[in-house]
């Protein structure tokens, strides 16, 4: 691992307030937008085309032009065919390289076997390389200042890139709720070592007392009332108990049946210790860069339950929406949600894992209906804004109803916003 000397991490650095002090006084931030639905059966009003056009308004050619551009994508594993069309993501690649930048394509160990989802340079017309090299061993160090996370390790391509496209699968995930931009890089931009210690931030809140559990063996009844098998047995000994979190839904019914109250699970405080941690890295990431070389991609389709390490496809449980490009990676989270909290789940596509007699688990945004109430999506967005690694204001630009000159008006108005290093260090 290498301590970051990279001067646009650390000219970037400065505290909380003098980044809510730059941010004062801007304007919502654009977010383009292009639906899945077509008006007429014409190319011009196909998704494909609309991503162009959404790509061309929120400015990728200045974003990438002369730099050597990491396009970050989860490659998905196995089976799992719901990640990004090959397609779709050359598609980016092309805009890329026409606008003078130089692309490849970036993940962490689906890198090495991307080609059996159909990821390969021929398809993708560049190099796919992984994010931390072949054994994950190549990444930068960066503090954070926070007692539970003290530091994370950006994987090192990521931050030897001189500009960032991020091009994002929406899907729900048992530890975000949503994941959409800030988990592709809070998550998928580190090191192992690192996406490890962010997803063990939860045991940072305890929730199991061994010695009243122990005092009751041999017992059974959390593993029976759990709906959706997270409780078990884990450690050396096998004598720990452990819960699946990623699984759990919070809904209590282990602490109610256990005869010794061994267990109590404080699901807003362990799930808010995961998305702290996420929009902490998500910072670090992101102050590698000049915020005018950074742009997302958000793909509302085949919106699955669980993220894109699952290693087989999930059913969609909700209808396709379509493409959302910004420079501000909170405020394409935001507006992704939004547009999903009008959708209505399609029942009977969500797995019976998620279901307790027939019925959704809970209630609230479409990803809490099926993941748990506890898991609101919208926690991260919330723990982003404050670290400052974006703005949740946002203003919704559909691009079949504006034109290129109002778009870079509105880009001229209202400057990138992510946390990101002075553009002069590029």
């Amino acid at each position: 691992m290498h301590e970051s000397t990279n001067p646009r991490y650390r000219d970037s650095h400065q505290s909380e307030q003098g980044r809510g002090q730059a941010q004062t006084g801007l304007g919502p931030v654009p977010v383009f937008f292009g639906s899945i639905k077509m008006k007429r059966m014409r190319e011009e009003d196909s998704l494909p085309f609309k991503t162009l056009k959404a790509l061309e308004y929120a400015g990728l050619s200045q974003v990438v032009a002369g730099k050597r551009v990491a396009v970050k994508v989860h490659l998905g594993e196995g089976t799992n065919f719901a990640t990004p069309h090959p397609g779709m993501v050359r598609l980016v690649i092309n805009k890329i390289k026409q606008a003078g930048g130089q692309p490849f394509v970036m993940h962490s160990w689906g890198a090495l076997n991307g080609y059996e989802r159909g990821y390969t340079a021929e398809t993708l017309g560049c190099p796919v390389i992984p994010t931390g090299g072949s054994q994950e061993r190549y990444a930068y160090v960066h503090p954070t200042g926070d007692p539970h996370l003290r530091e994370v390790k950006v994987a090192g391509e990521i931050e030897d890139a001189e500009a960032l496209v991020v091009i994002s699968h929406v899907k729900g995930h048992g530890s975000t709720g949503m994941g959409g931009a800030l988990k592709n890089i809070g998550i998928g931009m580190l090191a192992a070592e690192s996406r490890g210690a962010i997803h063990q931030l939860i045991a940072t809140v305890p929730y199991w007392n061994a010695d009243r559990c122990h005092s009751a063996q041999p017992c059974r009844s959390c593993f029976d009332a759990c709906p959706v098998d997270a409780p078990h047995w884990s450690g050396a000994n096998k004598d720990e108990l452990h819960i699946d979190v990623h699984a759990c839904t919070y809904c209590g019914r282990c602490e109610e049946v256990c005869p010794t109250q061994a267990l109590h699970l404080d699901g807003p405080a362990m799930f808010g210790a995961f998305q702290h941690g996420m929009a902490l890295a998500a910072r670090e990431v992101l102050r590698t860069f000049s915020p005018d070389h950074i742009l997302f991609v958000n793909l509302i389709l085949h919106v699955t339950p669980w993220c894109d390490c699952s290693p087989f496809t999930q059913p969609a449980f909700l209808r396709d929406v379509g493409v959302l490009v910004s420079r501000d990676p909170v405020a394409i989270d935001a507006a992704t949600l939004d547009l999903l909290a009008k959708e209505e789940v399609l029942v009977d596509m969500v797995p019976d894992s998620f279901k307790v007699g027939g019925k959704l688990v809970g209630s609230g945004h479409p990803f809490q209906q099926v993941l748990g109430t506890v898991k609101n999506p919208y926690r991260q967005v919330e723990e982003a804004a404050r670290l400052g690694v974006g703005r949740r204001q946002y203003e919704l630009y559909d691009v079949e109803t504006i034109s290129p000159e109002q778009a870079a008006q509105w880009r001229a108005i209202t400057p990138p916003s992510a946390v990101g290093a002075p553009a002069q260090a590029h």
